[in-house]
């Protein structure tokens, strides 16, 4: 995975999107900051922190990734390595502190 496209994929990250990348060595696809955060409100994830990426971090079997498709309004993806959901609907970022606060407390 590319940590810089991660990185900067989550600087961007319009309030609507969540970018989820496969890896390959878990199994598991894997979003990061505010796209884990979405994600976790949609489908069951496993969350955690990244001390690597400095954010949060959702990690989700393909059949999440399936369920997470049908909130989307359109989904593009890339060998199914990466996927690029865009939401039906704006979740609101008011909890997004406290909850990513939480992922550190997980350890």
């Amino acid at each position: 995975m590319n940590k810089d496209l991660i990185t900067q994929n989550e600087v961007d990250n319009d309030g609507k999107t969540i970018h989820l990348y496969f890896n390959t060595e878990i199994g598991l696809y894997v979003a990061f900051g505010f796209s884990a955060f979405f994600a976790a409100h949609i489908v069951d994830v496993i969350t955690a922190y990244s001390e690597d990426m400095h954010m949060p971090v959702a990690l989700m079997r393909k059949p999440d990734v399936t369920e997470l498709r049908l909130s989307t309004v359109k989904h593009q993806h890339d060998y199914h390595e990466y996927y690029h959901l865009e939401l039906k609907q704006e979740i609101p970022l008011d909890d997004y502190q406290r909850w990513a606060a939480s992922t550190m407390w997980e350890k």
